[in-house]
């Protein structure tokens, strides 16, 4: 008998994902499709109950998250691994960098070929935050740097930091499935020497001193952690932030520049910017 698999789909600001990931986690699911404000949730009907939809609406509520059921629907098995793949298209970022499923690497020369192959993580560089830190990094990681990723995902930023020349990279994420995919792609891409991995808390981590520090998060975490940032890199060292929605800009700023940081530059993409910060000078 063929399989049959469910489809709940959900709507859900972007900005809530993490969180929604969180409560999904608990649950017997065998994939997640990412749209636009929305996604779907992949179970197989043998693993499925009744009111697993009801469930899940409802833990997500209880945690203040704005979701609203959008769908429940079967279908018959397919080659699913197949339909992913062809899915999943390169992104290339400017003439220097591109992000690219494995099966799609030998298409491209680029100096900087990250080798990004997803499975439930976010970071493939399709989304306007991560493709606007990749171009923010290739400005400021220097040869030899230190670095630290916060909320790795798929590890794009901290393989790209690599590649770049940083001889020391830590990333680190809670989420079990992002720690496995970006330990496969570290691997991908031969910076495994390079790159550590963690399983971690943001309230929990130990930052280390570095030169550099990689946030794409969403700015209910980057403006309470903006002081330990701060204290992780060194002066004159460079705070990149993303995930930030272009209205929420000078609310996710004002912490840094409180603390005597300085906007290098900022970029904007549809409803999202990035922003560089530069740490304060050490006294004299």
């Amino acid at each position: 008998m063929a399989t049959r698999y469910v489809l709940l789909t959900l709507s859900l600001p972007e900005e809530e994902m993490d969180l929604a990931l969180g409560v999904l986690s608990g649950y017997p699911l065998i994939g997640i499709e990412q749209g636009t404000d929305e996604f779907t949730i992949c179970f197989e009907q043998n693993d499925w109950q009744a009111d697993y939809a009801e469930t899940i609406v409802a833990e997500m509520i209880d945690m203040g998250l704005s979701v609203v059921f959008a769908g429940l629907k079967t279908e018959e098995d397919q080659n699913w691994n197949a339909e992913w793949e062809a899915s999943i298209d390169p992104v290339i970022v400017n003439d220097r960098i591109v992000i690219v499923p494995e099966w799609r690497a030998a298409e491209f020369d680029h100096p900087l070929t990250l080798i990004i192959t997803p499975k439930m993580s976010f970071g493939t560089g399709h989304h306007a935050t991560t493709r606007m830190m990749c171009i923010l990094m290739e400005k400021h990681v220097d040869v030899d740097d230190v670095w630290v990723d916060v909320g790795t995902g798929t590890g794009v930023l901290a393989i790209l930091a690599a590649k770049l020349g940083a001889t020391d990279v830590f990333a680190f994420d809670n989420n079990e499935w992002s720690i496995a995919n970006s330990i496969e792609n570290v691997t991908r891409n031969n910076v495994h020497n390079i790159v550590r991995v963690e399983h971690v808390e943001l309230q929990d981590v130990a930052l280390p001193s570095c030169n550099g520090l990689a946030a794409n998060l969403y700015r209910h975490l980057v403006i309470p952690f903006a002081s330990a940032f701060i204290r992780a890199v060194e002066p004159g060292g460079t705070i990149l932030v993303s995930g930030i929605l272009k209205y929420d800009k000078d609310d996710v700023s004002a912490p840094f520049l409180s603390h005597g940081c300085t906007i290098v530059e900022s970029l904007a993409e549809t409803e999202w910017c990035a922003i560089a910060f530069r740490t304060p000078e050490a006294s004299s």
